[in-house]
């Protein structure tokens, strides 16, 4: 690694512009948005970003690292540099994102957007999605028009702390700071292997657990510094090999990753190992091949694609309660496309090109910030600017919503004891009912606990996210249960606490119980391509006749204990983003969006719909159902009768709506589903010991 005695030209040989590197930034982009628009061939288009990651390290580092080993770094020309790259291009679409949030959003989705504008301004949107998002790959990203800037909080945060690294590094030899920053790559890089089996969503978006894959672009960058230009070229065999196998590995990740792929960890070595390769074999066949003009030209405008794209979409697709089809999605896709070309030309371009000085370049940059803070912060303290639309208003405050729910106990670890303290279990003496269930369970609390309250009871609310009310799930393969060791011990002590506790007269169980076989096959992703394809029939009857006999024992157990227990048929499924819907029918704009994005087919007349029944689903109400059967005591309730007839499920009343997502019900749906419960007959409580 030291460098060259002979020809020292390779430190300070200007890095000359190379049109293969826009070719790659172009596969880059390109797959980025073939899998937001759901492509089939790029279910790992998502790695376009790693892909991203791993040209900025090359380019960034043979800047930074060439210009303090030649004496001639200045930090405020490096910012300067990074401003004029990404600032102008950030603040168009940021302003066109203020306008689209004010004429489509509701309230609550602009107060939303409103902290994750703030955080990109300020570097920091990738530290919010971490802490704040269930995951890059759950179902509800489609509502942020955001989040593509993670990867931006990502770089930026490295453009803070790399250059401060390599100053630190500046007197060390050449052979010391390459194995410096490549320890530090390998920590990264076992950090994130790590991370991706135990915290993914952090993983995901912090720099500490990407900061190996820009260390991979930096590496190769100090490699070719420190190498005479005659030593940099391969022999061709070897640069077309490299350059081949490099486009292969990016290919394969591209079209054989999924969302299902834990992400990024080792898998992030492939289409990160492919970009390097790239970039090294420099005359190869495939970086000639990329170097032509259309591609490069792609290449060129691929920051701007990047950014108008995914916002593009999201407006798109929150008018569309039943999803947007990948059709409209690549016409929305291809409409970004143009948005970038002219976003490249009459933004990038001009700011890149400003001969302003450093110094009142920043402080106006640095002023324009500030201001482009103001609108995201009034629309943040405005509360979303509610009187622009009341109906919408009173829509979103009817909602009952299981955040606001202090005894509901989320997924996590770190959760796996019940709250058996006020209000949750209400204090004083008397009688009282128990809830026990999952997130289905937590949306009836509120109405359970009105009609509990009329007849003379305290509820106790026992729920738990994604942890339906049942002993335990075990299968010979998994002999530690289905279900999480975190749900395990939680059921045992609630239903440990209501069979031991005297007052509790009588346990309501209520869950979505096809959880329960979802947890057997692997996860609710995967749970219904598994019933209906994957597993033969024997198995299947064999994991549904299991799991009826570990709900039956809980409720034998329960029965023993003295309790009068009544088993809930779950509600069914919508085949829409109930809000959506109804905000889409509220706002005048996102209505006339509908239209232009699609045909608007699906309106769901008179507030009904046909329930999502797939097989699991029907199994599950055959399950419940055969266990009440044997327990003459025990007491059914079907959420369906109040909500569904021959013609349909009713999911709203006008503008009041029974659900707040696509199956948990809302406060009034869960008061209209439980308008034939009585509690007041479950008898007085006659403990048996077993």
């Amino acid at each position: 690694m030291a460098t060259d005695q002979n020809d020292t030209t390779g430190l300070h040989r200007a890095i000359k512009y190379r049109p293969d590197i826009d070719g790659l930034r172009a596969i880059a982009v390109t797959s980025v948005v073939a899998y937001h628009v759901g492509l089939g061939l790029a279910k790992g288009g998502f790695v376009g970003v790693d892909v991203f990651f791993a040209i900025s390290g090359y380019l960034i580092g043979s800047l930074v690292y060439k210009e303090i080993r030649g004496h001639s770094f200045h930090i405020s020309k490096f910012y300067e540099r990074r401003a004029k790259r990404i600032l102008p291009a950030l603040f168009g679409v940021l302003i066109f994102c203020y306008i689209a949030g004010l004429l489509l959003f509701s309230p609550r989705e602009l107060r939303n957007f409103a902290g994750e504008a703030m955080a990109t301004i300020t570097s920091s949107s990738n530290i919010l999605y971490a802490w704040h998002t269930p995951g890059y790959f759950h179902f509800n990203t489609h509502l942020r028009p955001l989040l593509m800037t993670w990867s931006l909080g990502v770089e930026e945060q490295f453009y803070i702390v790399f250059p401060l690294l390599m100053l630190l590094l500046s007197r060390a030899k050449a052979r010391a700071s390459f194995w410096a920053i490549a320890a530090l790559g390998i920590v990264s890089l076992v950090a994130s292997v790590w991370g991706t089996s135990h915290s993914p969503t952090h993983t995901f978006y912090l720099l500490p657990t990407r900061a190996w894959e820009l260390a991979s672009g930096v590496l190769l960058a100090i490699y070719e510094a420190n190498r005479a230009h005659r030593t940099l070229a391969q022999s061709r065999p070897v640069a077309h090999g490299l350059s081949l196998l490099g486009l292969l590995c990016i290919g394969a990740a591209i079209c054989f990753f999924s969302d299902n792929t834990p992400f990024p960890g080792i898998a992030a070595l492939l289409p990160v190992a492919g970009a390097v390769m790239l970039i090294a074999a420099r005359d190869g066949i495939v970086n000639r091949m990329i170097s032509w003009r259309p591609i490069v030209f792609i290449g060129l405008i691929s920051y701007s694609w990047y950014l108008w794209h995914w916002p593009m979409l999201v407006f798109a697709s929150i008018c569309c309660a039943s999803g947007i089809s990948t059709r409209a999605a690549c016409a929305v896709g291809l409409v970004s496309f143009g948005c970038a070309a002219l976003s490249y030309k009459f933004i990038e371009q001009p700011f890149r090109k400003s001969k302003t000085s450093t110094r009142i370049l920043l402080l106006r940059y640095a002023a324009v910030a500030v201001a482009m803070l103001m609108p995201p912060a009034v629309f943040y303290l405005a509360h979303g600017f509610p009187q622009r639309n009341p109906a919408v208003e009173q829509l979103e405050s009817a909602d009952f919503n299981l955040t606001l729910d202090p005894c509901f106990i989320n997924e996590g670890p770190e959760f796996v004891h019940p709250v058996l303290t006020p209000p949750c279990v209400p204090s004083g003496q008397g009688r009282a009912i128990a809830l026990v269930g999952d997130s289905h369970a937590g949306s009836l609390a509120a109405a359970m606990r009105i009609q509990a309250g009329t007849s003379g009871y305290r509820l106790m609310e026992l729920v738990k996210a994604l942890c339906p009310p049942v002993e335990i799930v075990a299968t010979p393969s998994a002999p530690t249960g289905g279900l999480s060791t975190q749900c395990l011990q939680f059921n045992r002590e609630r239903l440990e606490y209501v069979e031991h506790d005297p007052q509790v007269q009588a346990v309501v169980l209520a869950g979505e119980w096809v959880l329960l076989f979802q947890h057997l096959e692997g996860g609710p992703e995967k749970a219904e391509l598994a019933v209906q394809n994957n597993l033969d029939p024997a198995e299947q009857a064999a994991n549904w006749e299991m799991i009826r006999k570990e709900l039956d024992q809980t409720v034998t157990h329960l029965e023993q204990s003295g309790k009068t227990v009544y088993l809930v048929q779950d509600c069914p499924g919508l085949p829409m983003d109930i809000m959506l819907l109804m905000r889409t029918r509220l706002i005048a704009p996102r209505r006339l969006l509908e239209h232009l994005v699609e045909n608007p087919s699906q309106r769901y007349a008179d507030d009904l719909f046909q329930p999502v029944d797939p097989v699991a689903d029907r199994r599950a109400r055959i399950m419940v159902a055969q266990v009440a059967a044997a327990h003459p005591q025990a007491h059914l309730i079907d959420l369906r009768g109040a909500l569904c007839t021959q013609a349909g499920c009713r999911f709203a009343d006008g503008n009041n709506v029974y659900y707040f997502d696509d199956s948990h019900l809302s406060l009034l749906g869960a008061q209209v589903a439980l308008s034939g419960f009585n509690i007041s007959q479950a008898p007085p409580t006659q403990p048996l010991h077993r």
